[in-house]
């Protein structure tokens, strides 16, 4: 699953792959398979395609061209509505990573969720319980997204909380939907970078709303390298 570092070396990573690109949610068409496809989860109340996962994601295309990129359909709906939107976000998370993997088994997979869009992603590959809409505590995405997904990025994820082992940034507090302390992915905890500081009041108790929305300008490159790290793994 994982590519040879010649490949990513000569920028030929997604020579076979299909020619769209990160702009509609579509995801991949039927003809070709591509050598990496990203999904993208958007932040609450963002209109529908990518949000402000759009940063990374274009860093990400541009980096491997040929990169196919789909994003998670769900509400991200906020207020009173915000539970059942995550709920229906993780089972969009589940049943578009699935059939993906059985479209393309070869294909590498990315995740890159923003805010509540790294809530549903946290939920579906680490599972619950996340009251009132995930009871469980195992993982929900299928083994073969489980053995393709290459990176897990998420940023602003309301899940947050002090100790993670994949934790980016200098907040010391949990979010509102933090985790129990002493929290473990361990399926995936090596795959995951989670980006959150201490201004932010969504991943931590701040209050700047513009520290939620600027991880992608601030720590895109770091994310990016991350994923790169990933790709050459061994």
């Amino acid at each position: 699953m994982l590519l040879p570092l010649s490949l990513i070396s000569l920028g030929i990573v997604g020579a076979r792959a299909a020619a769209a690109g990160p702009s509609g949610g579509g995801g991949v068409g039927a003809k070709a398979c591509p050598e990496i496809h990203v999904f993208g989860a958007r932040e609450t109340t963002t209109p529908p395609g990518f949000g402000t996962s759009q940063t990374l994601i274009d860093l990400l295309v541009k980096r491997f061209p040929g990169t196919t990129a789909e994003a998670i359909v769900y509400p991200a709906a906020g207020g009173d509505e915000y539970g059942q939107s995550v709920g229906a976000g993780i089972l969009a998370v589940v049943k578009q990573t699935a059939t993906f993997a059985v479209k393309c088994p070869s294909s590498i997979i990315i995740m890159h969720g923003y805010s509540q869009g790294a809530q549903i992603m946290d939920d579906a590959f680490c599972g619950g319980p996340d009251l009132p809409q995930l009871n469980s505590s195992v993982t929900l995405v299928s083994g073969a997204v489980a053995r393709g997904v290459a990176a897990i990025i998420m940023m602003g994820n309301p899940r947050n909380v002090e100790g993670l082992p994949y934790h980016i940034g200098n907040s010391t507090v949990g979010g509102f939907a933090a985790r129990p302390k002493g929290f473990r992915c361990r399926q995936f905890e090596d795959r995951i970078q989670s980006y959150c500081d201490s201004p932010d009041p969504f991943c931590s108790n701040g209050d700047d709303p513009d520290t939620h929305q600027g991880y992608g300008k601030e720590y895109g490159q770091d994310a990016l390298e991350f994923i790169l790290s990933k790709l050459v793994a061994n």
